[in-house]
C-alpha cells in the first residue's frame, strides 16, 4: 500500500513523497518517508550481503527504523557498510533512512551509489526519482521514472510523478493522461489533485477542474501553500467564496518562521551575510520552503552571488507558483544585469501564474520600456493603473515612458495628476524634479523650469529627508550659482549614502573648481581605486547566464 510522507512539506517542492507502507515488527512508521520503500523491500529479500556480520548490522538497523530511531539505524547501516562497502541494499537503506530525516540531498547521494552497484534495482531507482522530485530536479527525476514505468508494481507511482513533472513543465497535454493513469493514487495526494485541476483548467474543462478541487478539499493535512494554490485556482474559476475559504485555511495554518530562517535573518541584520547564506543553503538543500528560498535569494543578491539568487528564486516559484515575489525578484536581477529579454520573459511567466499582479504588470511595462517597446510599455502600464487604487508607481512609470517617447508635455501632466492624487509621496516630487532637469534645459523658459525643479527636490527632501539622491540632484541645480549650497547638498548625500559614486565625483570636481586641489585629487584617487576594486569583483562573479542553468 502506498502512503504519504512529509505531509508538512511545502506543496510544490515535493508531492510529499510516495512509498510502500513500511511495517517492521508490526510498528507502522506513520507520516514518515516514502523512500522507506527500500527498507521494506530489503527486509523481505534473502540476505546476500558478503558478510554475515554486515547482514546483522543491516537487520539491526531495520529494527531501529521500526522503533522510530532513525539516527541509530543509520549508525547500524554504516557499520555494516564498513564491512561490505559494495552492498547495494545497505546503501539503499541508508538513503531511505536519510529521507526519514528529510535530508534529501544526502539520501540522493546514497541512492546514486547503490545504483552504480545494482542498476537493475527498481526500488532504489524509484527512491532516487522521488528524492530528485522532492529536490525540484524534475528532468533527472523524470529519467528515473521513465526507466521503471513498465516494471511490475510501479506503473501507478511512475505515472503519478511523471504527470506532476509534466504539469510543472507546463505540458498539460502529457500530464493529464499520466495523472489519470495513476488510478486511485491521484485522489490520495493534494499535490497530484492540484496538478490535475490546474491542467483541466488550462485545457478549458472547468467542471473537471472543480471536481479535482473538491477531491482536494476532502483530504486532510494539506499545507498552507497547498491551500493558497487551491484558492488561486478557485479565483480563476470564478468561485470566490471557495477561494476565500482556502485563503483563510492557508492563513490559519501558516507556521511561524522556522528556527533556521529566524537565525538567518538575525545574521543578516548583524551583517554576517556569509554565515546566513551558508545556513540557508544547508537548510534548503533538504527542506526548502518558499520563504527560506526567498530569504536565501535576498541574502545571495546582497552578497553579489547572483547564481545562487537566481536558482533560489526559480525553486521558490516552483514551490508556490501563485506568489509574485519570486518572479519580480528574478526579473529585476535580470534587468539590473542587462538581460532585459529574460527579465521580460520571467515577468510574463509570472503573469501567467498571477495575472492580477500589480507589481508584475509594472515590472513588465518597465522592461518593455528598457527594450524600446514604448507603445507596449504604455499599454501595460495603463493596465496597471486600473488594477488598484494606489497606482502611484504605475503613474510614475507611465510618465517615464511618455518622456522617453518625446511627449514631455504628457509626461508633465501625468506627474501633475500623480502629485494631485498622492501629495505625500516624496518620489513623485523627486521624479518631477528629474524630469524638469532632463527635458527643460533646452526650453525657452529653462530658468523657470530649473526653479520648479529645485522646489520639487526640496519638497521631496521635506517628505523624506533620508533619501540621499534628492540631495545629489539638488546639488546640480545649485552648482552654477551657489557652490556652497551645492557642497552642502553633496556632503549631506554622502553622509546618508557614503557609497554614492556620482556624488563623490561631483564633490571632487567641486573641490578642484573652488581651489581645494589636494582634497579633490585625494577623492579622485580614492574613487579610482574603488572603481578598480569593483571591476575586479565583477570579473570574479558568474555572469547572469550561468545562473540560468
Amino acid at each position: 500500500m502506498i502512503v504519504d510522507y512529509f505531509n508538512h512539506s511545502p506543496i510544490r517542492r515535493v508531492m510529499s513523497g510516495v512509498a510502500l507502507n513500511l511495517r517492521i515488527a508490526h510498528v507502522p512508521l506513520l507520516g514518515s518517508a516514502c523512500l522507506a520503500l527500500a527498507i521494506g523491500i530489503a527486509q523481505a529479500q534473502v540476505a546476500t550481503a558478503p558478510g554475515e556480520q554486515a547482514e546483522q548490522f543491516r537487520q539491526a538497523g531495520l529494527s531501529e527504523v521500526g522503533k522510530g530511531h532513525v539516527d541509530e539505524a543509520i549508525t547500524r547501516f554504516k557499520r555494516g557498510l564498513q564491512i561490505a562497502p559494495q552492498d547495494a541494499r545497505l546503501l539503499d537503506a541508508i538513503g531511505a533512512a536519510y529521507t526519514l530525516k528529510n535530508d534529501l540531498e544526502t539520501a540522493r547521494q546514497y541512492f546514486v551509489e547503490s545504483l552504480k552497484i545494482d542498476p537493475a534495482s527498481v526500488s532504489t531507482r524509484q527512491n532516487l526519482g522521488i528524492a530528485l522530485f522532492s529536490l525540484g530536479q524534475y528532468e533527472d527525476a523524470s529519467k528515473q521514472f521513465a526507466v521503471i514505468r513498465d516494471a511490475p508494481g510501479t506503473q501507478e507511482v511512475a505515472s503519478l510523478f511523471l504527470g506532476m513533472i509534466a504539469q510543472e513543465q507546463s505540458n498539460c497535454t502529457e500530464a493529464l493522461p499520466l495523472l489519470e493513469a495513476s488510478g486511485r493514487l491521484l485522489y490520495q495526494y493534494p499535490d497530484a489533485l492540484l496538478s490535475y485541476s490546474e491542467c483541466e483548467y488550462k485545457k478549458g474543462d472547468a467542471r473537471r477542474a472543480t471536481d479535482g478541487l473538491a477531491a482536494f478539499e476532502r483530504l486532510t493535512g494539506s499545507t498552507p501553500a497547498q491551500y493558497r494554490q487551491a484558492a488561486y485556482l478557485y479565483t480563476r474559476l470564478g468561485l470566490h467564496e471557495k477561494a476565500s475559504e482556502d485563503r483563510k485555511r492557508a492563513q490559519a495554518g501558516n507556521d511561524t518562521p522556522s528556527t533556521v530562517l529566524n537565525q538567518a535573518r538575525q545574521l543578516e541584520k548583524s551583517n554576517h551575510l556569509d554565515e546566513a547564506q551558508k545556513l540557508l543553503e544547508n537548510e534548503t538543500a533538504s527542506q526548502a520552503t518558499y520563504d527560506s528560498l526567498l530569504e536565501l535569494a535576498k541574502i545571495a543578491k546582497e552578497r553579489g552571488d547572483f547564481a545562487v539568487a537566481m536558482k533560489s528564486l526559480k525553486r521558490a516559484s516552483q514551490i508556490e507558483p501563485g506568489r509574485e515575489e519570486s518572479y519580480v525578484e528574478f526579473s529585476t536581477i535580470c534587468a539590473d544585469h542587462g538581460n532585459d529579454q529574460l527579465a521580460l520573459d520571467s515577468a510574463e511567466i509570472g503573469l501567467e501564474q498571477v495575472p492580477d499582479s500589480y507589481q508584475l504588470t509594472i515590472q513588465k511595462g518597465v522592461v518593455q520600456e528598457k527594450l524600446g517597446h514604448l507603445n507596449d510599455a504604455e499599454e501595460t502600464l495603463r493596465k496597471a493603473i486600473a488594477m488598484q487604487k494606489d497606482s502611484s508607481i504605475a503613474l510614475l512609470s507611465l510618465a517615464v515612458v511618455q518622456a522617453h517617447s518625446g511627449r514631455t508635455g504628457e509626461a508633465e501632466e501625468t506627474l501633475a495628476q500623480a502629485i494631485r492624487q498622492f501629495p505625500d509621496n516624496y518620489y513623485m516630487y523627486y521624479f518631477q524634479g528629474k524630469l524638469l532637469m532632463q527635458f527643460g534645459a533646452d526650453k525657452p523658459d529653462a530658468t523657470r523650469m530649473q526653479e520648479t525643479a529645485k522646489r520639487s527636490f526640496e519638497r521631496a527632501i521635506q517628505l523624506n529627508p533620508a533619501f540621499a539622491d534628492s540631495y545629489y540632484q539638488l546639488s546640480g541645480l545649485y552648482m552654477a550659482d551657489s557652490p556652497k549650497l551645492s557642497e552642502q547638498a553633496l556632503q549631506k548625500c554622502l553622509k546618508l549614502d557614503p557609497g554614492h559614486i556620482a556624488a563623490q565625483y561631483a564633490l571632487a570636481r567641486l573641490y578642484l573648481r573652488t581651489g581645494r586641489r589636494a582634497d579633490g585629487e585625494e577623492m579622485l584617487a580614492h574613487l579610482k581605486t574603488q572603481q578598480r576594486s569593483q571591476e575586479l569583483k565583477q570579473q570574479k562573479q558568474l555572469r547572469i547566464e550561468v545562473a540560468q542553468d
